[in-house]
């Protein structure tokens, strides 16, 4: 059995979109993967049980028969039972990731937030558990500087040289692709460090879909689910420039506009009507309508606009034409096929 770790040295690499990534590719060459994230670095709230948000993801994206609990034993939480001292938690640890590669070809394992750092007091580090299971490893960093990026990189792969199959520099800004080309893979490719990737910074990521708003609020989608997929790229309480079929809203007074993402108009993407109040059968033929979904939540409009400002954006199953435009993106230079084929 393969494990292979998805490793980052922190920063909002991007693990979750390249673990996804790296699965779906595999599952397309009739590779089985399983996926195994023994400690959360997020909380999300899935039938009456908290897990972390990359378990939600992957279980629902390839369709895994595995629990929650199983996939994610250790999530970010201090009421998880913790076993007695690091022996008796690697110990479980192994016994849960041999479980996991019953029936699989290879099981994806997401690290920390930092592979060289504990994120919690009961966590070990990836190192350990690289070593422990005898599991190859990616690599993923995101690039700030050219100096951090060396030392990073350098310093992993003098750790863990044989073991690393792929390197991933994500989250370029376009200005500075040429920079990490000439200044980082040069001196890579004179350390004989390959199979490297630069991926550049793209905003079409970062977007919350309709889908996702819906579920970090806990809410229920009553009118056009069918357009739960629509990206969101900002919010408002304000109604100017409602088009004329929408005038209606300006009657509803809890909702919160959902906007697409668009530097020259302000189209809505979606409505949150917030208080947990049905609207009137007008607004809701109105909404049928334009094609706009409306998403009816609990918390006032207050309190959904201060938590869609303070929480962190994850990645849910709805977003697969996210993780798979991202695919693409690995694909410029047939790198996600190279990496694959290395493994």
């Amino acid at each position: 059995m393969s494990f292979l770790f998805v490793c980052s040295t922190g920063d909002h690499a991007g693990q979750s979109l390249i673990t996804s990534s790296i699965a779906l590719r595999l599952m397309e060459k009739k590779i089985t993967p399983g996926v195994f994230k023994p400690f959360g670095t997020g909380l999300l709230r899935m039938d009456d049980m908290w897990t972390d948000p990359d378990a939600h993801l992957l279980k629902g994206l390839l369709r895994l028969q595995e629990p929650l609990e199983m996939i994610c034993p250790y999530p970010m939480s201090e009421k998880v039972e913790i076993p007695n001292g690091q022996i008796e938690m690697l110990d479980k640890i192994k016994s849960i990731a041999n479980g996991l590669s019953e029936g699989k070809d290879i099981v994806l394992v997401m690290g920390s937030r930092h592979i060289f750092f504990d994120d919690v007091p009961y966590s070990l580090p990836d190192v350990s558990l690289i070593s422990e299971l005898n599991a190859d490893l990616v690599l993923v960093h995101r690039y700030r500087q050219t100096s951090t990026t060396l030392y990073s990189i350098l310093s992993v792969h003098s750790l863990l040289r044989d073991r690393v199959k792929g390197i991933i520099i994500n989250r370029v800004q376009p200005e500075q692709l040429e920079v990490v080309k000439e200044q980082v893979m040069s001196v890579l490719d004179k350390k004989g460090i390959g199979n490297v990737a630069v991926l550049p910074e793209d905003p079409l990521l970062s977007l919350r879909s309709i889908e996702e708003i819906r579920e970090m609020l806990e809410g229920r989608i009553i009118c056009c689910e069918e357009y739960r997929e629509r990206l969101v790229g900002g919010m408002t309480v304000g109604t100017a420039g409602l088009d004329r079929g929408l005038m209606i809203f300006k009657r509803v007074y809890n909702k919160i506009f959902l906007l697409e993402p668009s530097t020259t108009s302000r189209k809505i993407a979606g409505v949150l009507l917030t208080g947990n109040r049905k609207p009137p059968d007008q607004v809701l033929e109105a909404a049928k309508k334009a094609q706009i979904p409306l998403i009816l939540v609990k918390d006032d409009s207050f309190a959904a606009q201060e938590r869609l400002e303070k929480s962190a954006a994850y990645l849910s199953p709805a977003d697969e034409k996210k993780i798979r435009h991202f695919m693409s993106m690995m694909d410029r230079d047939d790198y996600l096929n190279r990496l694959t084929e290395s493994m």
